[in-house]
């Protein structure tokens, strides 16, 4: 038997389309070979050739995350697939390094997956580091207490995406998450949804226009049929993305929404500081849960701090030691500036200050953990007390971390 890792091919195409399928129990249709021919560089995707036969593979599209009004180079990991009987047997952990290997080599410094598998993932340093808050209601049953500034909705099509793209890269501009999307990401990921059959169909996308014919805000959802529920079927409002520019274009496609009386469902994942449970006359009614954002993973710690921006006021100054025995090049000591909205690591022979895993690094470096909290748990091991103030300060937030795309 023979083992062979490597990046695809373009012969390789259609073994990883119907790999894909076969591993998440989907059908394979030339569709879906067609669409990654057509959206999926073979060079993208690295596999494990067991006989010359793909097994397993791991897929990274390059791209950008926003943090504090900025971006940094970004890789988004998934799929990440391998056939059944194939499973456990070390191919998947070692795509994951070379991965990683990759990302290091072409500048991503931050890398990113969603999973249900976290126990998996955190042995390869990704940990989860962004947030997510989940609605799901009736909304029959739900009253906004507030109605806002008129406005009108328009119904919009794929076609329309850069209309709502403008509305986007307004929205995400300042924040901390939003990832950058390009017009085969709104077309295919955002404003069309692939069925269980393999077909695909669009999504529901309506722009809110306020009364002096302002963009100011969007939504995209997905309705599914439901099972009988007594006489007639019900049905569910999956949203996709809702993004508001204001306070009017918040309330007005809130108001749409809850104007759907006949659906048995509304599912809604928004940002963890969103309010909307605070606005509705009976809270209650609203059931509010715990989504689940992406894994994060920091591929090149010397790199990642070098284009974070930095939002303090003062100079700030300590060691980290990091351990990640995924990623030996970040293994070490390093020193860490901040000052001036900039930010640098560099190698040091001085002891740290803290003491951490490259797990824990990810957590602090979006803002989805205060590090005294992280101390508190076991997460940090401080060896001056006063450095958790220091890094409170180095990696301070906008905005809370949050990513309205699933990749």
């Amino acid at each position: 038997m023979t083992v062979e890792y490597r990046p695809l091919r373009p012969e390789d195409v259609e073994q990883a389309a119907h790999l894909e399928a076969v591993a998440f129990y989907n059908k394979p249709t030339p569709e879906r070979t067609e669409m990654m021919r057509k959206f999926f560089p073979p060079e993208w995707t690295v596999g494990a050739f067991v006989d010359g036969r793909l097994v397993a593979d791991v897929r990274t599209l390059p791209m950008a995350r926003r943090i504090n009004g900025k971006s940094i180079p970004f890789g988004a990991v998934g799929p990440v697939a391998c056939l059944a009987g194939c499973r456990r047997q070390g191919h998947v952990g070692r795509l994951l390094r070379m991965s990683l290997e990759r990302m290091h080599d072409q500048g991503q410094a931050l890398s990113g997956l969603h999973t249900p598998h976290d126990s998996l993932y955190a042995r390869y340093g990704w940990e989860r580091a962004e947030g997510r808050k989940r609605y799901e209601f009736r909304p029959k049953d739900v009253t906004l207490r507030f109605k806002g500034a008129p406005g009108r909705l328009e119904a919009v099509s794929p076609d329309d995406w850069q209309r709502l793209d403008r509305i986007f890269r307004e929205w995400a501009g300042p924040r901390n998450g939003p990832l950058h999307r390009v017009e085969p990401w709104w077309r295919e990921a955002v404003l069309r949804y692939n069925e269980e059959s393999g077909e695909r169909r669009d999504n529901d996308a309506l722009v809110w226009v306020d009364s002096a014919g302002q963009d100011q805000g969007y939504i995209v959802y997905l309705h599914q049929m439901l099972p009988l529920e007594g006489t007639f079927p019900g049905h569910l409002i999956n949203m996709r993305d809702f993004v508001a520019l204001n306070g009017d274009a918040y309330l007005g496609l809130w108001r749409h929404l809850l104007s759907h009386d006949l659906a048995s469902r509304v599912i809604i994942e928004v940002a963890p500081d969103d309010p909307f449970a605070d606005l509705v006359e009976d809270p209650w009614k609203v059931n509010t849960g715990r989504g689940q954002g992406a894994m994060i993973r920091i591929v090149d710690v010397e790199r990642a701090i070098a284009v974070r921006p930095y939002c303090g006021d003062g100079a700030v100054a300590f060691t980290m030691g990091i351990a990640d025995r995924m990623a030996p090049w970040n293994e070490g000591a390093w020193r860490i500036e901040a000052l001036e909205g900039r930010m640098r690591a560099e190698r040091t022979d001085a002891a740290p200050d803290v003491e951490l895993t490259a797990n824990a690094l990810a957590p602090l470096f979006t803002g989805h953990m205060r590090p005294d909290v992280a101390a508190g748990v076991g997460l940090l091991k401080v060896n001056r007390e006063a450095v958790i103030d220091e890094i409170a300060a180095a990696f301070a937030v906008t905005y809370p971390p949050y990513c309205n795309d699933w990749y």
